[in-house]
């Protein structure tokens, strides 16, 4: 029986050569998904109101039951159905594209100063009820609460009621007030966010009937 051959005392197996070329590739596919990642992060993250976010573009539609109706449920967000809802009490947001709109997105729950916010969004009614569409969204708050704090500061502006914060997050509203400046057909202009005053509110709104052709008299203070 021949032995087998032994290797040499000392003398260590040889290496296999480094692929080079594998370790790029590999690397080069990790840099394109995250590169990848990272541009859809880009397209769908944002804040209403902070930056360009959305403007530009037309808002999603959606559908919520009036807070202060017998209607029962959840925001209705989807695209192709939220125009569709036919029901007693449901508040469509589709129903206000044919004039310029003012949405007001509010809560109380660690954001107390909003309900003064609110007071100072219902003023504007009076004045621009007539020519711009002015809607308050309730964000998740309880709902028995939101009825009282409509009877109590006598609100007239409609408040729908976003009971689970589906247009919330289809908004991405991100502080308490904001709100969201639409050009007729549904198209934002521009959003703000945080303490706003009854003059910058109606600065606001005076620029969004300027941009949609409507001539304004000069307030007081431009007068």
């Amino acid at each position: 029986m021949t032995p087998e051959p032994t290797e040499p005392e000392g003398r260590r197996p040889a290496r296999k050569p480094f692929n080079y070329v594998a370790l790029v590739g590999a690397a080069f596919v990790l840099v394109a998904a995250i590169a990848l990642i990272n541009m859809l992060r880009s397209e769908d993250s944002g804040t209403l109101g902070i930056g360009d976010y959305g403007v530009g573009k037309q808002i999603p539609p959606f559908a919520v039951p009036i807070a202060t109706g017998d209607l029962d449920g959840d925001a209705n967000v989807d695209p192709d159905k939220a125009c569709e809802i036919d029901v007693p009490g449901a508040l469509r947001i589709c129903d206000y594209f044919d004039r310029p709109l003012v949405i007001s997105f509010w809560f109380t729950k660690g954001s107390s100063r909003c309900i003064d916010h609110q007071d100072t969004f219902d003023r504007l009614l009076p004045e621009y009820g007539d020519r711009v569409g002015l809607v308050s969204i309730n964000v998740r708050d309880d709902r028995d609460r939101v009825r009282e704090l409509i009877d109590e500061h006598d609100w007239k502006v409609p408040v729908g009621y976003d009971r689970d914060g589906a247009v919330s997050n289809v908004y991405r509203v991100g502080g308490c007030p904001t709100f969201a400046f639409v050009k007729r057909g549904g198209v934002l202009k521009n959003a703000e966010i945080g303490d706003t005053s009854f003059d910058e509110l109606e600065t606001q709104v005076r620029s969004l009937l300027k941009s949609d052709g409507t001539e304004v008299k000069p307030t007081k203070t431009e007068s």
